[in-house]
């Protein structure tokens, strides 16, 4: 039944002139994607010990002005924890002396509380650094020194300037609104929607250009870090990345997101997933690689599932001698009722299940919001098609078995 799937709950929106990148808050307040960041570290281990990691130093010499506190808190995240350094305050100058591993993101803020606003975020790497702390506008602090950060500190005037180009269209489409100039608003959607195109740009000449810097990888891993932008944009990204530094934090994350998502898309392995068969026995969908596996995301309770399971079963009769065969995933939470729909609708293949619902974790993994879905395997797990359903299913089993 083409054209018809039952969809998770979700409320859209659609707003004029809005674009995925906003920047509407203080320009050095980034607090959502501070609670997002997690950096890994993988040692070597040599005779079953693990040698540590080589560090160098991170040297923070500052001044602070119009300030009544005492301590000044300087934050990082290293390998999934949340690490805060404190010094005090001593005639209007502090200094720092940490250790680091990579060029690392760190913030200021006048409270130990690592999530603290307002904060003020810098790059530091093995050069010292000049911190000049403003008390009562942190924000408008400044930090110089170290080549990453001034990498950090282009990218950053990049972003204002984007900014500020957003923000004055939005101020001529209002004004073309107050007039009823429906030409110029007409021409300002267009150009505001361009906009997108020209960031993502402007993310990737700098990734080009700075191909050694931690910063490309934060952009990557940070900037990129967004279901508008196409995939396709970060795999090129990181494509510019320099070999020294692949290894890095920023870009190991990266890399990992970009493998994870690659084996939800049609010309890549498909990522792995292990759920228990009706009788509690694990199945891997690996277990099927030599076959060509149809991966069938549906439940009991979707009508459009069971109107296409027919078409499913009549491709699996035709072609189950010869390579193929189907694993069902169900997004069911009732067992009983799973159980009654696969005998009911002459569904002999395997079957699993995590009884989790819209919450299953195999659906998490290829993002599924809506069934019927599917996915179809090659000989070696590699994705080839997806949503094929009533004669497409055929269609495409004919094209690949000989």
């Amino acid at each position: 039944m083409k054209g018809f799937f039952v969809v998770k709950n979700s409320k859209t929106k659609l707003t004029n002139l809005k674009l995925w990148y906003i920047c509407s808050n203080t320009l050095f307040i980034m607090k959502n994607f501070l609670l997002l960041m997690s950096f890994l570290i993988f040692g070597t281990i040599y005779s079953q010990k693990k040698t540590q990691a080589k560090t160098f130093p991170v040297k923070i010499d500052g001044t602070i002005r119009n300030f009544s506190g005492k301590t000044v808190y300087v934050h990082h995240k290293w390998d999934e924890k949340d690490y805060t350094d404190s010094t005090k305050v001593v005639n209007g100058k502090f200094s720092f002396n940490l250790k680091s591993v990579d060029p690392n993101m760190y913030w200021f803020t006048y409270g130990n509380n690592i999530n603290e606003q307002p904060n003020f975020i810098f790059f530091a790497d093995s050069e010292p650094l000049k911190a000049n702390l403003i008390g009562d506008s942190l924000i408008y602090s400044s930090v110089a020194g170290g080549q990453t950060q001034k990498d950090y500190l282009e990218y950053r005037t990049m972003i204002n300037n984007f900014v500020a180009q957003q923000q004055q269209m939005q101020a001529d489409f209002n004004t073309a609104s107050q007039t009823g100039d429906n030409v110029t608003m007409d021409k300002l959607k267009a150009d505001f929607q361009g906009l997108n195109t020209v960031f993502i740009n402007g993310l990737k000449d700098f990734i080009k250009t700075h191909a050694k810097s931690a910063v490309s990888g934060f952009i990557i891993y940070n900037d990129f870090n967004n279901p508008n932008i196409p995939m396709e944009v970060v795999i090129e990204s990181l494509s510019y990345i320099d070999k020294s530094i692949e290894n890095t934090k920023f870009i190991k994350l990266a890399t990992k997101r970009v493998d994870a998502v690659k084996g939800t898309m049609i010309g890549n392995k498909a990522t792995n997933f292990t759920q228990n068969s009706p009788e509690g026995k694990p199945i891997n969908l690996t277990d099927f690689k030599g076959k060509y596996v149809l991966v069938d995301f549906w439940a009991s309770w979707c009508g459009p599932c069971r109107m296409e399971n027919p078409n499913v079963v009549a491709s699996y009769n035709r072609y189950k001698d010869k390579g193929f065969t189907v694993l069902g995933v169900s997004f069911d939470s009732n067992k009983d009722a799973w159980l009654a729909a696969i005998q009911k609708d002459n569904l002999t293949w395997p079957h699993v299940s995590d009884l989790k619902g819209w919450g299953n974790e195999a659906g998490k993994i290829f993002s599924i919001s809506s069934i019927p879905q599917n996915l179809l395997l090659d000989k070696e797990g590699k994705i080839v098609a997806k949503n094929l359903r009533g004669a497409a299913l055929d269609e495409k089993l004919a094209e690949l078995i000989k």
